[in-house]
């Protein structure tokens, strides 16, 4: 049932928005004295301003199409304030049934200022902890909703704003549904108060990871890496855009590995070949590629239906064959993108499954390194990382997948003592990686990315079985955790990884021996 929240969510979505458009319409068109005209011309503008303020808002989330939409970018949040002043203005005349009128006109207040916090976020802002609080909080109330933490990150789950019905219903089914929408409005604003203590948690377990005062373990034998995932997930070749913005942000930022996700089921060779050019002047450079085999993405709730066995299988060779990944990962997260597009498995599926791609990928290259991640943290990913960890296992690099949640850096702790508690059990002599880490810039804000992200380099570098970390993303590519925002500014994280880089270059002895994956044979322990 949990899976169908998402879809239901959207259906409701486009609902409100069509019964938006058409009351706006209805209401403009009121003759004479019936309403007043600051009401009216209120009514009409936000109602003519709702769907382009809406596309515009969904093309900023994706640096695809953000830049070229950036300069208006206030106009999602004035739309929603002139919704918010609307309802109110129909509550306070009594143009509307009291309770309709007071919790819409409540709803679309939370919401505008909702929206006006985050555009400022977007923006840069240093917001007071008031105001993150409530952004925090608005957050926890989508992941309650949608039943996933990560939901938070994503563009296509947002308020939108409802009309004040300022005349009669003409039917006994429209005033049932105005009562519906009533409803939805209180569920909303109740469920966003209930999350204000988990709210404050959240923005204060942040406060404990101050770059400033958390300082990076020493590496002096230089051998730890700092990568950044680049281009969105790949069922084709790289975007122009992306090519242009994520190489120069590799440049900018120094680092020395770069990761890439592929849709096996939809890439061909062409798709390969156009990826593989982009690449080369990265690799000549000798920045090493890991390659993780994801999913096509779907918002309806059919699991297993993303997810061919045998055609993966048969895509590795010529991915290996034709791109030479360093590390390559035949599957993404297993519990957990991996369970949206596979269905649920037990961790034997997944370790067959494995196996078979490990066979295949070495089959093109023998010294391609396999990974696998654990993200889930439960009894089946332990299960998982136990049997990657073992010396006998095809998988050469165990890894983690790392990031904060709608209660902040509260779930980040907790997957790094299970993942501290799994290497000293397994006492593996394997490299580990954190394939993924990151965080939720307009959620918590800016700066909460930018100390997650510092956290896990902390934390890993202090680790000397683990090698490297990537940062996912370099853009805002459908979900709101890039470096680079979609305007094409560059958010706080992208200087601490500088920073990082910086330092860790500072202390690695004179002497020291080259990175973990400057040479292939040193990945995999």
């Amino acid at each position: 049932m949990t899976a169908l929240l998402p879809v239901l969510h959207l259906l409701l979505f486009a609902v409100i928005v069509i019964w938006d458009v058409v009351l706006t319409g209805r209401i403009s068109q009121v003759q004479g004295a019936t309403l007043p005209r600051p009401f009216v011309f209120i009514s009409a503008l936000a109602g003519f301003l709702l769907l382009p303020a809406l596309v515009i808002h969904l093309a900023l989330s994706n640096a695809i199409t953000g830049r070229s939409v950036s300069a208006i970018d206030w106009l999602w949040p004035l739309t929603l304030g002139l919704f918010a002043l609307q309802a109110l203005y129909a509550a306070h005349r009594r143009l509307v049934n009291p309770f309709l009128g007071f919790f819409i006109s409540l709803y679309d207040l939370v919401i505008a200022v909702d929206a006006i916090l985050r555009y400022a976020a977007s923006r840069g802002a240093m917001l007071p902890d008031g105001a993150l609080i409530f952004l925090a909080a608005t957050s926890a109330a989508f992941a309650l909703a949608a039943q996933s933490p990560t939901i938070i990150g994503s563009p296509l789950f947002l308020f939108v704003p409802m009309t004040a019905p300022a005349f009669p219903a003409l039917h006994r089914s429209a005033a049932s549904f105005r009562l519906f929408l009533g409803i939805v409005a209180l569920v909303w604003v109740v469920f966003i108060l209930s999350q204000l203590t988990t709210a404050d948690k959240a923005v204060a377990s942040y406060n404990g990871h101050d770059t400033n005062t958390e300082r990076l373990q020493e590496r002096p034998a230089s051998d730890f890496d700092v990568g950044l995932k680049i281009f969105p997930d790949l069922d084709g070749g790289p975007p122009p855009v992306a090519i242009k913005n994520d190489l120069a942000l590799t440049d900018s930022l120094g680092v020395t590995v770069v990761s890439v996700t592929l849709i096996p089921e939809l890439m061909d060779r062409s798709a390969l070949d156009s990826i593989a050019h982009t690449l080369e002047l990265l690799r000549s450079d000798s920045t090493q590629l890991i390659v993780t085999m994801g999913y096509e993405s779907s918002m309806l709730p059919f699991v297993g239906r993303r997810f061919s066995e045998i055609q993966r299988l048969r895509s590795i060779a010529p991915i290996v064959r034709r791109l030479h990944p360093d590390i390559l990962l035949p599957a993404e997260d297993p519990y957990e993108s991996g369970t949206r597009a596979a269905g649920s498995h037990p961790p034997q599926f997944w370790e067959a499954y494995l196996t078979h791609a490990a066979a295949e990928a070495k089959r093109a290259d023998r010294k391609v390194r396999i990974g696998v991640t654990a993200s889930a943290y439960d009894r089946r990913d332990s299960t998982l990382y136990a049997w990657a960890a073992a010396a006998g296992s095809p998988i050469d690099v165990p890894g983690f997948s790392l990031y904060p949640s709608a209660s902040g850096t509260i779930t980040l702790d907790a997957a790094r003592h299970a993942a501290d508690g799994w290497m000293r059990e397994s006492g593996s002599m394997k490299d580990h990686w954190i394939f993924a880490s990151g965080g939720f810039p307009e959620a918590h804000g800016e700066a909460s990315q930018e100390r997650a992200v510092w956290d896990a380099l902390a934390w890993a570098t202090s680790r000397p079985s683990i090698k490297g970390l990537i940062v996912s993303e370099a853009g805002d590519y459908g979900t709101i955790r890039g470096v680079r925002a979609a305007n094409g500014r560059l958010r706080r994280v992208a200087f601490a990884i500088m920073r990082a880089l910086k330092g860790l270059r500072e202390t690695a002895a004179p002497d020291s021996t080259l990175p973990a994956l400057k040479s292939p044979q040193r990945v995999g322990g």
